[in-house]
């Protein structure tokens, strides 16, 4: 009797165990979808990276063309400034010019 019971316990932990191993999840290979969608993520992530890589090419370019506007419009001013300048000086000499035509047609 003692031998029956310990054949039917070393059965039962047998039973246990199988049934303990077979319920664990095994490592599966991913099927063709998810494979699909792994590469679909990484795609879109490469994408992403690289339009934030453009934007910030295209910003810093933004920013040149803007500096170069900048300077373009400061020596714009300078040079009308100058051209300003000049015609007043024209002006007052021939303002001076018309002066003194008219001092000399009063003698």
């Amino acid at each position: 009797m003692k031998f029956t019971k310990l054949i039917g316990a070393a059965l039962a932990v047998g039973v246990v165990v199988l049934a303990v191993s077979a319920c664990q999840k095994k490592e599966e290979t991913p099927g063709p979808a998810e494979s699909m969608g792994k590469q679909i993520d990484s795609a879109v992530k490469n994408a992403g990276d690289q339009a934030a890589v453009a934007a910030d090419k295209a910003q810093d370019k933004a920013s040149e063309a803007g500096q170069k506007l900048d300077q373009a419009m400061s020596n714009a001013k300078d040079e009308a400034k100058d051209l300003t300048q000049k015609a007043g000086e024209k002006i007052e000499a021939a303002g001076q010019q018309i002066q003194d035509a008219a001092k000399d047609a009063k003698k």
